[in-house]
């Protein structure tokens, strides 16, 4: 998926397809004249290799890079196992005869054969020698995939075709180079470009199997070695990524499904981490900023003295000088030394350390499985710069979550259900539409960031959320800025700022009778407050919500105070005692209210046949209301069973367009 905004257009691949969907709506969008076909060739020679004719042996298009400030787009397609690429015009037209790309055609190395790998494409305009642009890609390399590669494509003169320089890749069938990756994205960043992926820890290989998340970098002006390496990256190292739960023993989310490059602070990056597929499972949001990259990278080396050794830092008089890894201005003229050593020592000492030292965010919940994230500035305080998360599910849902302050406090906004039952594959922002944009493999959303009115109803939810503020006069939740005087508190610093926006409701009993209170305002979503605890911290625990009668805490009795499942309460035999004022508090947070008064009038047998005849056809009243209630309540737990699954988060279900 590739973004443009300046051509207010949402470039999204799919098989034997490239579509360009109308990024202001989607809905817009003609998936016949939008789209571009690209059929693979050689489907029998694919099939032949016991590949399936309608998915495997089909063109997934895997890679869409913008070339030429966006008026070209490279595209590489899985093409029925043998990758092809191909430059295009942005309107989705193929190149005439004279506008020839040199090096374009074969796509092996630049993007995966089989559409289930994982992989990662750049196209990079400066930087390169000779001034030259070119194609770097994390992928597999070979139909068996038994060679997985960092690849530099062959750097061209755009004007003549000649090829200047050759290709560069990583060490073939070297494990301590790449060990089994699955490349989750690749970015541009100064003299270097940095790689994100996940693979079999080779440091842990003689405690058994364990994955790691990596940052890999090469320098962008590499040209290899002149008779050491040769056709191979010279500058090529790698660190692993914490990702953690602090505490004596933390608690490691290993594997990385997805990096984001912040938009407002391109030295910053986020990532979705997960547990193994084995054992406790779990999702983390962490943040890695680009200071403390480099500064892995400027740590020592990892070594193995023999294959029985232990993985132990390099001591620093081994190291040769320049100091391997750096950018040169020709790596050809490196020492055979510092070839030497690179070759052998590809792998840092020192783990990227994560912002805070804590996650951004994390759940038991879910698998994360990409993100997005958006900064939001109210006015120009410092202060209150507030960065929104959005974290897709393989459920189909996405976690709006909210970070503020120095510390990387954090809360759970909102969970929407986006796309039930498939996995969200893609995620990207528009900062002009204020849009998300949500892939899945049978479907794409497009969801305004401001869900105010349709999410919050009450003002403890939407005083929390950036994108919002409460209306007192109005008792409803407005887009921030939409009026001046507008409640706010995303931080949660001020628990009381909603209590005069609570309703406070007139309840009348009498004497001996029972009477149900309860909180019809939505409370948010569970969350998870990430902090130095233990994984088990990470359980589900219901929201803290206490009731108050007269400010004082309600002590529940089986024979005088019920709680009921929806977090409410039956008061059995009313005296008067128990009037006065009901809160219904959140986190401290007013939610709802009630004011009980209790008639002091006790009953007594009717004197007239008039009164008579009124009490009973009260009575007769009363119960066919409770057969009623009693019906309904069975036919809801005779569905429960049926939708289950489908009832847990209903209640977050939301249009395609908003």
């Amino acid at each position: 998926m590739y973004l443009d905004e300046e051509r207010d257009a949402l470039f999204l691949g799919a098989m034997d397809r490239v579509f360009r969907l109308n990024l202001s709506n989607i809905s817009h969008s003609h998936c016949e004249k939008d789209s571009l076909l690209l059929e693979p060739t050689n489907v029998a020679n694919c099939v032949s290799k016991g590949k399936s004719e309608h998915f495997d042996c089909r063109n997934h298009i895997r890679v869409l890079q913008p070339v030429d400030d966006g008026r070209r787009l490279y595209v590489c397609g899985t093409n029925a196992h043998s990758p092809r690429d191909w430059v295009i015009n942005w309107n989705l037209t193929h190149l005439n005869r004279q506008q020839f790309v040199p090096g374009v055609g074969q796509g092996a190395a630049k993007c995966p054969y089989d559409p289930a790998d994982n992989s990662t494409a750049l196209w990079v305009r400066d930087g390169n020698p000779g001034g030259l642009p070119g194609l770097y890609s994390g992928t597999n390399a070979e139909f068996t995939k038994a060679d997985t590669v960092i690849f530099r494509s062959d750097l061209h003169n755009m004007t003549t075709g000649r090829k200047e320089y050759t290709f560069k890749r990583t060490l073939k069938y070297d494990s301590k180079w790449l060990d089994k990756p699955n490349f989750v994205g690749s970015f541009d960043v100064g003299d270097y470009v940095l790689f994100f992926f996940r693979e079999t820890a080779v440091e842990y290989i003689n405690c058994g199997k364990a994955v790691y998340s990596r940052v890999a970098r090469v320098c962008k002006r590499d040209t290899g070695g002149k008779n050491i390496l040769a056709h191979n990256w010279a500058t090529y190292l790698k660190a692993r990524l914490n990702c953690s739960l602090p505490g004596e023993f933390p608690f490691y989310f290993n594997e990385i499904q997805s990096v984001y490059r912040a938009a407002d602070d391109p030295s910053r990056f986020y990532g979705v981490f997960t547990t193994s597929s084995y054992g406790l499972t779990g999702s983390a949001i962490c943040g890695f900023t680009l200071h403390d990259i480099q500064e892995a990278f400027r740590g020592k080396f990892k070594e193995q003295a023999t294959s029985t050794s232990a993985w132990l830092p390099v001591l620093s008089s081994k190291v040769p000088e320049p100091r391997p890894g750096e950018c040169v201005n020709n790596t050809e003229s490196l020492p055979d030394t510092v070839l030497n050593f690179i070759r052998s020592h590809p792998l840092m000492d020192s783990a990227v350390a994560h912002e805070h030292g804590r996650p951004v965010f994390y759940t038991r919940e879910s698998t994360f499985t990409r993100l997005a994230v958006h900064a939001v500035r109210q006015g120009s305080d410092p202060h209150r710069l507030y960065r929104v998360f959005y974290a897709g599910t393989a459920g189909g849902q996405v976690y709006k979550v909210v970070q503020w302050g120095g510390g990387g406090q954090s809360s759970l906004l909102d969970v929407w259900e986006v796309t039930p039952g498939d996995a969200v594959r893609l995620l990207e922002l528009s900062e002009r539409h204020q849009s998300l944009y949500v892939a899945s493999d049978s479907r794409v959303m497009q969801i305004g960031l401001a869900q105010c009115a349709r999410r919050h109803t009450s003002c403890v939810r939407c005083v929390r959320d950036p994108y919002c503020g409460w209306d007192s006069e109005a008792r409803s939740c407005k887009p921030s800025g939409a009026a001046d005087d507008l409640l706010q508190d995303v931080a949660g610093e001020q628990p009381r700022l909603c209590d005069a926006s609570v309703a406070r409701k007139q309840l009348t009993v009498t004497w001996g009778q029972s009477v149900h209170v309860s909180c019809y305002a939505a409370p948010p979503p569970a969350h998870r407050v990430p902090g130095a605890a233990a994984a088990a911290a990470a359980a589900a625990a219901p929201p803290p919500l206490v009731w108050t009668h007269r400010d004082q805490p309600v002590a529940l009795r089986p024979d005088r105070v019920v709680e009921t499942a929806s977090r409410g309460l039956v008061i059995l035999g009313v005296t008067e005692q128990d009037a006065g004022r009901y809160d219904c508090l959140l986190d401290g947070r007013l939610l709802c209210s009630y004011n009980v008064t209790v008639s002091t009038a006790r009953c007594g047998a009717p004197g007239r046949p008039q009164d008579y005849h009124r009490v009973y056809a009260d009575w007769c009243h009363q119960l066919n209301k409770h057969k009623a209630a009693m019906l309904a309540w069975e036919q809801r737990q005779a569905q429960c069973g049926v939708k289950h699954n489908e009832s847990v988060l209903r209640s977050n279900e939301i249009s395609p367009f908003a």
